[in-house]
C-alpha cells in the first residue's frame, strides 16, 4: 500500500513538473502593448532524523530514534492579464512521510493534528493519500490578482503579507509569521485578504488589510491536542482581521504604526529600524485588547471531572527589541530580546494551547535570541541560532551549513538541540486506579528532541 501511493505521489510529480517545464516565458498582445507570463517553481527535500529522550508517552517504548521526510513541488506562475492587472498563482504537492507517533516535533510534549491557518477562509489542500505515516496533497498557496491605478495597488486573493522587520520574533506581523526557530525563510504562505497600498509620497505609504479566517478551537487529550477551525459563517468577525498601517522614513529611521481588528481582539502596534554607529536598531511593539470569549479545557488531575477551564486569547503586550553588526572580520551578528506577555511561565499546559493555534510563537515570558553568521566561501556559508527562555533556563541550540551546488541549486545541513527539563508525566486515577497518564511540560525547549536534517533545494 505503501510502495503503490509512493508511486502514485512521484509519478503525479513528475507529471507536473514536466508539464510546466516545458512551458516557456510567453508574449501575447493586449490592446496595442505587450504582456508577459512566467512560469517557474521549485522542487525542494528535507529529510531529518530525530533522536528520541526516554518518554514513552510521546515517542512510545524503546523508540530511541524516528524519522521524517517532505517532498515540495512549487509550481509558480504569475504575469499581466491586462495594462493595470496582474495575477500570481502558487500550486504545491507536498509529500510528506514520518515515523513518529505525532507528526509535532515542535511541540514534542502535546502532538498536535494537522493545524489550520490563521486568515484563511478554508482549507483548500486536497489530501489525496492521507494515512498514519504517510500523506500526499495538493494546495493553493497563493492565488491573486493586484489591480493598480494611479498611486493604488489593490490585491485581492490568498498572497503574502510581512509587517515586519525582526528576525526571531514578529509581534507586527499578525499574517502567519515565522516561527523563531525557522532555519528556511525564503517563501512565506499566503493568507486569504484584500490589500490596498497607496503611495503618499517617496518614503511614505498607507496600507490597508481585510484578511479573512475562522475561530480556531483546541481540545486537550491524553493522546495530544486536537485543533480544529469553526465554519467561517459561526463566527467570521471574530477570526478575521481589518488593519490600517502608515510607514514612513523620518531622517533615516523607518517607522511604522498599525492599528485595527486582528484575531481575537484589537490591536495597536508600531515599530522602527536603522541604523546608528554602524548598527542595525530596530524595534516592535503590540498590544491586543482581547474580544469575545475563546476558552478551552485542560486536563488537571487536581479540578472537578479531572479539567480546568483556560483562555486561550487575553489582553497581552508583545515587545521585541535587537540589534545587529557586521564585524571587519565578515561575522554577522544579530540579538533580540522579546518580552512575550500572550507566554504564561506559571502555566505551560495553557501556553502550549495557545502556541497550537497561533496565538503566541513561545510559551516563555522572556526570551532572547542570538544569530550569528559567516560567509567561509562565496559558495560556503555557516550559519548559528540560539534562543534562550529566562523563565525555565532552557535553550534550543540550531547550526546550519548552506552550499551553493549552482546558481538554481542550494544544500542545507544542520541540527536543532533542545536543552532543558524534560516532560514529566501525570496520572489520572478514579478509585486509587491510574486510568491514563499525560505528559506534562516542565520546560519550552526541554520537549524538543534532538533533530538532525539535510535539505535540498532545486529552482526552475
Amino acid at each position: 500500500m505503501k510502495n503503490t501511493a509512493l508511486r502514485r505521489c512521484l509519478g503525479c510529480a513528475a507529471c507536473i513538473a514536466l508539464i510546466f517545464q516545458c512551458l516557456p516565458a510567453w508574449a501575447f498582445k493586449a490592446s496595442g502593448s505587450e504582456h508577459t507570463i512566467e512560469t517557474g517553481g521549485s522542487i525542494r527535500n528535507i529529510s531529518a532524523g530525530i533522536k528520541n529522550y526516554d518518554n514513552p508517552l510521546l515517542f512510545g517504548k524503546d523508540n530511541d530514534y524516528d524519522g521524517a521526510s517532505q517532498t515540495l513541488l512549487r509550481l509558480t506562475s504569475k504575469g499581466e492579464l491586462l495594462e493595470q492587472a496582474s495575477f500570481e498563482i502558487h500550486l504545491v504537492q507536498d509529500f510528506t512521510y514520518w515515523t513518529t507517533p505525532g507528526t509535532s516535533a515542535l511541540l514534542a510534549a502535546a502532538p498536535v493534528s494537522s493545524m489550520p491557518d490563521r486568515y484563511r477562509i478554508t482549507s483548500s489542500a486536497w489530501n489525496w493519500v492521507d494515512q498514519d505515516d504517510l500523506r500526499a496533497g495538493l494546495d493553493v498557496d497563493r492565488l491573486s490578482i493586484k489591480v493598480s491605478r494611479g498611486n493604488t495597488d489593490l490585491t485581492i486573493g490568498r498572497q503574502a503579507i510581512n509587517f515586519s522587520e525582526a528576525y526571531f520574533w514578529n509581534p507586527l506581523d499578525v499574517f502567519l509569521p515565522f516561527d523563531p526557530e525557522a532555519f528556511d525563510r525564503d517563501y512565506k504562505p499566503g493568507v486569504d485578504a484584500l490589500r490596498a497600498d497607496i503611495t503618499l509620497g517617496s518614503f511614505t505609504a498607507l496600507t490597508f488589510v481585510a484578511a479573512f479566517g475562522r475561530k480556531l478551537q483546541v481540545e486537550s487529550r491524553p493522546s495530544g491536542l486536537d485543533v480544529s477551525a469553526e465554519p467561517f459563517t459561526d463566527e467570521p468577525w471574530y477570526g478575521s482581521a481589518l488593519v490600517g498601517r502608515i510607514s514612513t522614513n523620518l531622517h533615516d529611521w523607518d517607522l511604522a504604526f498599525q492599528a485595527g481588528k486582528v484575531y481575537g481582539g484589537i490591536q495597536l502596534g508600531a515599530g522602527f529600524s536603522g541604523e546608528h554607529a554602524g548598527m542595525g536598531i530596530r524595534g516592535e511593539a503590540a498590544y491586543l485588547c482581547a474580544r469575545g470569549d475563546s476558552t478551552s479545557l485542560v486536563i488537571d488531575p487536581q479540578a472537578p471531572g479531572f479539567r480546568r477551564e483556560t483562555t486561550l486569547v487575553e489582553d497581552n503586550l508583545k515587545l521585541v527589541m535587537g540589534v545587529d553588526y557586521r564585524f571587519s572580520s565578515g561575522v554577522y551578528f544579530n540579538l533580540e530580546y522579546f518580552y512575550n506577555g500572550a507566554g504564561d511561565d506559571d502555566d505551560l499546559e495553557t501556553a502550549v494551547m495557545r502556541s497550537v493555534t497561533g496565538e503566541t510563537s513561545n510559551l516563555g515570558e522572556h526570551l532572547a535570541g542570538i544569530e550569528l553568521s559567516y560567509d567561509f566561501h562565496p559558495l560556503l556559508t555557516g550559519h548559528a541560532a540560539w534562543i534562550h527562555s529566562f523563565s525555565d533556563s532552557s535553550n534550543l541550540v540550531s547550526p546550519t551549513i548552506r552550499y551553493s551546488v549552482a546558481d538554481e541549486a542550494e544544500f542545507l545541513c544542520g541540527a536543532t538541540i533542545g536543552l532543558g527539563k524534560r516532560p514529566s508525566t501525570e496520572q489520572i486515577t478514579l478509585g486509587g486506579l491510574p486510568v491514563y497518564e499525560f505528559p506534562v511540560p516542565e520546560s519550552e525547549f526541554g520537549t524538543y528532541p534532538d533533530t538532525f536534517f539535510l535539505e535540498f533545494k532545486f529552482y526552475f
